[in-house]
C-alpha cells in the first residue's frame, strides 16, 4: 500500500509540473504574438519598399474594416488583415472608409492606405482643422449682431 501512495504523488506532481510547463509555454507564446501585434500597430511598415507595385481595390458600400483587411491581403497590399483591423481601429480613420475604386501601392503604410479611403489628404487635414476653428467664430459675430440688432429694434 505504501508503494500505490509513493507511485499516486509521484503521478500527481509529474501531472502538475507537467500542467505548469504547458501553462508558461502558453504564455510564452501568446505574450510574443500580443507584443508583435502591439509593435506593428504603431511601427507600421509597407509590405515592399521604393515605388512599390500599384493595386486596384475596390471598396463597396458597408464594407468594415474586416472586410476591406481581407481584401487588401488578398491582392497583397497587407500581410495580416487581423494586424490591418486592430491598426484601423486605433488610427484616426477609424470608420471613415469610403467606398470607390482605390489605386494603392504595396509601398503604402496602413494608415496612409486609410488616409486615401477616407479621402483625406494631407492638405484637407490642415483645411479641415482649420475650417471648424473659423467657422464658430463666424457664426458667433453673425449671432452677436443680429441680438444687438433685435435689441436696438432693427
Amino acid at each position: 500500500m505504501s508503494i500505490k501512495r509513493i507511485g499516486l504523488g509521484l503521478l500527481d506532481t509529474i501531472v502538475k509540473v507537467v500542467f505548469i510547463v504547458v501553462i508558461a509555454m502558453l504564455i510564452m507564446k501568446y505574450a510574443k504574438v500580443a507584443y508583435d501585434y502591439g509593435y506593428h500597430t504603431f511601427n507600421q511598415t509597407p509590405v515592399s519598399s521604393g515605388t512599390g507595385r500599384t493595386v486596384t481595390v475596390t471598396i463597396g458600400r458597408g464594407d468594415g474594416a474586416k472586410e476591406i483587411g481581407r481584401k487588401l491581403a488578398d491582392v497583397g497590399l497587407i500581410t495580416d488583415r487581423n494586424l490591418f483591423w486592430f491598426q484601423e481601429l486605433l488610427s484616426e480613420y477609424h470608420g471613415m472608409e469610403k467606398p470607390g475604386t482605390y489605386e494603392l501601392s504595396t509601398a503604402m503604410t496602413p494608415e496612409e492606405m486609410l488616409r486615401i479611403m477616407s479621402a483625406v489628404s494631407e492638405g484637407d487635414e490642415d483645411a479641415a482643422a482649420a475650417t471648424p476653428a473659423v467657422e464658430p467664430e463666424e457664426s458667433t459675430e453673425t449671432e452677436e449682431s443680429a441680438q444687438t440688432e433685435e435689441s436696438n429694434g432693427g
